[in-house]
């Protein structure tokens, strides 16, 4: 009875760390829920008897990720984008630290903005992939016959393509999005910061230009916030703390009964 308890109380603490994360990431851009589940664990039977097998308890599995849409915030920031729809933005290894092994990561959040060199990085500096999963990269000025224009303004359209304008009326395509589809999203690997690797369960990506098939559309200007809804995650956080203080009392009780047997 005891092994069978504690089963109940460690999947009740690996249920609260899975709520507690859904909450602290509820402002996270991009971030997607995850959901803690269980399967009942039966005590094995290797003989040809007709006996019932009998639930010894409860394990956890892999958690489910929700992929839900989230919320769009505007920001009217040029490179702040949001995916309307299926996809994920595929970020690159840090620049100059490529190597020939390494893989995308991809992710919901969609906060942008240029480094030093023009590079289209995200908040911790990894380069956004385009077309053909290179990075993107806008000149700040193009050599016009006077000189130089300078970089005035950056536009994203809903199909992915980059428009840049030098100086007052120069307009240029420098870039073209591509968004990663998989065929089973929820088989991603997370591994936090809202990002997500792919997996044998998951399958390989495809890309695709938004608009273009299953892929959905950029919102430019926008930012997807948390899928998360605190009041639920709250009420679940209540049903699962009712869960670990049933299944303490239970411990307490199975000891206290153990104690009396012994001695006597």
């Amino acid at each position: 009875m005891f092994s069978i308890i504690r089963t109940g109380l460690d999947a009740s603490n690996k249920d609260l760390a899975v709520i507690s994360n859904n909450i602290a990431n509820a402002g996270t851009n991009g971030f997607k829920r995850s959901e803690a589940q269980f399967e009942d664990f039966y005590r094995s039977i290797h003989n040809n008897t007709t006996e019932k097998a009998k639930g010894i308890g409860v394990r956890t599995i892999k958690p489910r990720q929700s992929f839900s849409q989230g919320s769009l915030q505007q920001t009217n920031g040029s490179l702040d984008l949001a995916i309307m729809g299926e996809g994920f933005f595929a970020l690159g290894a840090p620049l100059g630290r490529e190597g020939a092994n390494t893989k995308p990561v991809f992710t919901r959040d969609g906060s942008f903005q240029l480094d030093r060199n023009g590079n289209i990085v995200n908040t911790d500096g990894l380069p956004l992939l385009g077309e053909g999963q290179i990075p993107i990269n806008i000149p700040f000025s193009k050599p016009t016959q006077d000189g130089e224009s300078l970089l005035s303004e950056i536009s994203v359209k809903s199909d992915g393509s980059l428009m840049v304008t030098y100086g007052l009326d120069d307009f240029e395509v420098v870039g073209q999005l591509e968004l990663a589809d998989f065929t089973n999203e929820s088989g991603l690997q997370n591994i936090g910061n809202a990002r997500f690797e792919e997996t044998g369960e998951s399958g390989e990506p495809t890309f695709n230009r938004p608009k273009e098939g299953p892929i959905g559309k950029i919102e430019p200007g926008f930012l997807e916030k948390s899928n998360t809804d605190i009041t639920d995650e709250i009420v679940l956080m209540l049903r699962t703390q009712q869960a670990f203080n049933g299944c303490s009392k239970m411990l307490q009780t199975d000891v206290d009964i153990t104690k009396k047997l012994s001695a006597r």
